[in-house]
């Protein structure tokens, strides 16, 4: 088992640290370990597996929570960037 900092987390995935918390706030990410009393780290298999889950699945896979809304364009419409496809 290998231990990882939340910045080499923030780098692998890239997100910023706000949107890592309100991930794993939410359950859609893997919790870090508490290794001191002051330094929590992420086990690094735990991050590739959610890595694999988010490249070979949808965003609805992990953790079975729903997509969230407007982040893929709607059937038979534009996007809600206002794009036309």
């Amino acid at each position: 088992m290998q231990f990882i900092r939340t910045r080499q987390v923030l780098e692998m995935i890239g997100v910023s640290r706000t949107t890592l918390w309100r991930m794993v706030q939410e359950g859609a990410f893997p919790p870090p370990v508490q290794v001191t009393g002051r330094n929590a780290h992420y086990v690094l298999q735990a991050v590739e597996a959610w890595m694999q889950t988010r490249a070979y699945g949808t965003p609805s896979d992990a953790k079975g929570l729903p997509a969230r809304p407007g982040i893929v364009p709607r059937q038979g419409g534009p996007s809600r960037l206002g794009l036309a496809r």
